[in-house]
């Protein structure tokens, strides 16, 4: 987990980045891994998520994400520039591919994350519905609803989360997250002129 990034700043540009919560190893009590698989018992950031599935996107290298990648005068003059720096391979590049199939079919029929697809591009997502913490526990009625995925699932251009805080009437990443991702993408394709991938049925 710290391997994809999760319990540490990921060193992004900007003030106040938070690490999250992960604690280590050695504070993990016997049910802790079937806790933390379903989300509980640690807590990211949205830059962590998203980046964590750019790692799959990314053939298995994680990048340091930054937000600015030149700055230059008026006159054209370059006095700062940010190149990628990988962070680390925490899978191999083969599972990282069949992680993204695994992911293009979160948005297929029958996936949890339909809602997301788009004709023409192929897909890969995750949905996400946390609950949120309150003294003593979770809450059964508040929570979180998020939707990460990058676009087009086996050549990614782009990729993108959408995190929706405390959604009522309807509160899961597919139901509420997943559709305003493909607002976005959607928009996004035809301004970066992304080639359609998949055929599109009339």
């Amino acid at each position: 987990m710290r391997d994809f990034g999760f319990g540490r700043q990921a060193g992004i540009e900007l003030p106040g980045e938070e690490q999250g919560l992960l604690a280590p190893r050695s504070r993990w009590s016997a049910i802790s891994v079937s806790r933390i698989a379903m989300g509980h018992e640690v807590a990211v950031t949205a830059l962590q998520l998203l980046n964590s599935v750019n790692a799959i996107a990314n053939d298995g290298f994680l990048m340091r994400p930054y937000v600015v990648r030149r700055i230059s005068t008026m006159e054209g003059q370059e006095l700062q520039r940010t190149e990628p720096e990988i962070l680390g391979q925490p899978i191999r590049s083969d599972t990282a591919r069949l992680m993204a199939q695994l992911m293009t079919r979160v948005t297929e029929d029958g996936g949890t994350g339909r809602h997301a697809r788009m004709p023409g591009y192929a897909v890969a997502g995750k949905t996400g519905t946390a609950q949120k913490p309150i003294p003593g526990g979770y809450s059964d009625r508040l929570n979180i609803a998020s939707f990460v995925g990058f676009v087009p699932s086996d050549r990614p251009y782009f990729s993108l989360v959408v995190v929706v805080d405390e959604p009522l009437p309807l509160r899961t990443g597919g139901a509420v997250a997943a559709p305003i991702f493909r607002q976005i993408a959607e928009q996004a394709v035809r301004y970066l002129d992304i080639p359609a991938t998949q055929t599109v049925s009339r």
